[in-house]
């Protein structure tokens, strides 16, 4: 983790002279004379920029002409720690005989701590480096440390250090995006509305602060709230590719196909159009049923990022829709080895499998659903479902009784469950879940009967017990 921010070196040195002159003795293979200062300062400048090669070079050359200077030991642990050698940085920094109190040691020894998950060492060593700088020019310092109260679950510690370190001249997105999030896990997305309508009456001109405002209101489930903003934003700035992605997403999202249609051409008309939003459009196009044109754009949105995982998967829904379920699952597989914890596309590629008899092989993906998570109701319900395609009643059984365990009392689990009873004749065991159902959620009873309606309706038991519900529920 380098500090991303050149003032914290003496303001004696300029850092893009320093940068040039390096640059022009490699490029001239010469050798020029830097002190181990000027190399530490060069050292830092190339990672921040990600440039691992040349900032390894600049540390070799630190370390073969100033050998002895206490300096060396901070950069040896800078290089450690940019090759992951973060044990190794962290021992070179113990052993160095340099001022601890430095803030340049302090904050390399933070991050090796960070790299370490040694979350409240490294909170200790980069508030020795606040202090250093008697608290003054800290912002990159207190997201350090906001970050690493986020790794110790602490989102209030973290919060709070995220908004000091608010730095409104760079990388402002990412910035809003950790607010957000901390807001978002302490539940206090009010209160994160309020925070960003704050930031805009600051600049009522931040595209990144009408953007986050917009985020949240997707977080709360007010979608036209958010499609709002995010025409701010466009007024702003029309060329905002992410803002006519959000605004597609939301009108597909609340079923206003025709307005994705429009919002995307108006995007074309901006050149703002990046891939994905080709496949919004694509897939506003299939669900107004126009096919043709729904393929045109996935196959388009695949040319321009053959790596885009949204382009094959809609034209594997596509074919899914088109009963071509061996096609479907090439393009679905395809997506998922791209987007491997996308399990939207899996949930398809099980239900393809199933058309196909495979249910072996639909299992196996509902395994992999429940493997990266196991709170998924619908992927036991899926299994369920297999089993039940199988002519396995008893592992359909299984299956439910699986998710039961792990979600407790789930409503749509349990009516499947009742489900299950009814079909194999167990009329007492169906009444007593179908009971525990109903009083968890009554109105789930409607999806229950279209499970079999003409059996279903047709016991007596059943439908007593659902009209003494509806009288105690007040329908």
């Amino acid at each position: 983790m380098a500090f991303d921010d050149d003032s914290f070196m003496d303001d004696d040195f300029d850092v893009n002279e320093l940068v040039s002159r390096f640059e022009d003795m490699v490029r001239q293979q010469q050798s020029y004379y830097f002190d181990a200062d000027e190399l530490n300062v060069i050292v830092e400048h190339y990672l921040q920029q990600d440039n691992i090669k040349r900032a390894n070079l600049a540390a070799d050359i630190a370390i073969k002409f100033h050998p002895n200077n206490p300096m060396i030991q901070i950069i040896k642990a800078k290089k450690l720690l940019a090759n992951s050698h973060a044990k190794e940085a962290l021992s070179t920094l113990k052993n160095a005989a340099v001022d601890r109190e430095d803030a340049d040691y302090q904050i390399t020894l933070g991050s090796c701590y960070s790299e370490l998950h040694e979350h409240k060492k490294a909170i200790n060593a980069y508030m020795k480096a606040v202090k250093a700088f008697e608290y003054k020019e800290c912002e990159d310092l207190f997201n350090f440390i906001a970050i690493e109260y986020e790794n110790l679950g602490d989102y209030e510690n973290a919060l709070n250090y995220h908004i000091k370190g608010l730095n409104r001249k760079i990388d402002i997105d990412n910035q809003y995006f950790e607010i957000r999030n901390c807001y978002s896990m302490l539940n206090r997305l009010e209160d994160a509305l309020d925070f960003f309508k704050k930031e805009i009456d600051l600049d009522p001109y931040s595209a990144p602060a009408w953007m986050a405002l917009g985020s949240c209101y997707i977080r709360i489930g007010d979608l036209d709230s958010a499609v709002e903003q995010f025409e701010y934003v466009l007024a702003i700035d029309p060329h905002n590719s992410k803002a006519y992605i959000d605004i597609a997403t939301a009108y597909n999202e609340t079923g206003r196909f025709s307005q994705t249609l429009e919002i995307v051409t108006e995007a074309i008309r901006y050149q703002a159009c990046p891939p994905l939003l080709y496949c919004l459009y694509g897939e506003a196009h299939a669900k107004l049923g126009d096919m043709a044109e729904a393929m045109r754009n996935y196959k388009k949105a695949m040319k321009l990022d053959e790596n885009l995982p949204e382009a094959y998967a809609g034209i594997g829904f596509l074919l899914s829709d088109e009963n071509n379920p061996k096609s479907a699952i090439k393009f679905l597989k395809h997506a998922h080895t791209l987007s491997p914890y996308n399990t939207d596309y899996m949930f398809v590629m099980a239900e393809e499998y199933n058309k196909l008899d495979e249910y072996d092989k639909a299992l196996k993906i509902v395994n992999e659903i429940l493997s990266l998570n196991p709170y998924d109701e619908n992927a036991y319900i899926t299994m369920m479902e297999c089993y039940i395609l199988k002519d396995d009643v008893e592992n359909a059984f299984s299956s439910i009784d699986r998710g039961l365990n792990i979600l407790g009392n789930n409503a749509p689990l349990l009516y499947r469950k009742a489900f299950l009873h009814f079909a194999e004749n167990e009329n007492e065991s169906g009444l007593l879940t179908l009971e525990t159902a109903l009083e968890i959620d009554y109105d789930g009873h409607i999806e229950f009967l279209n499970f079999d309606a003409e059996n279903l309706t047709n016991n007596a038991s059943i439908m007593e017990l659902i009209e003494e519900y509806r009288i105690k529920n007040k329908k």
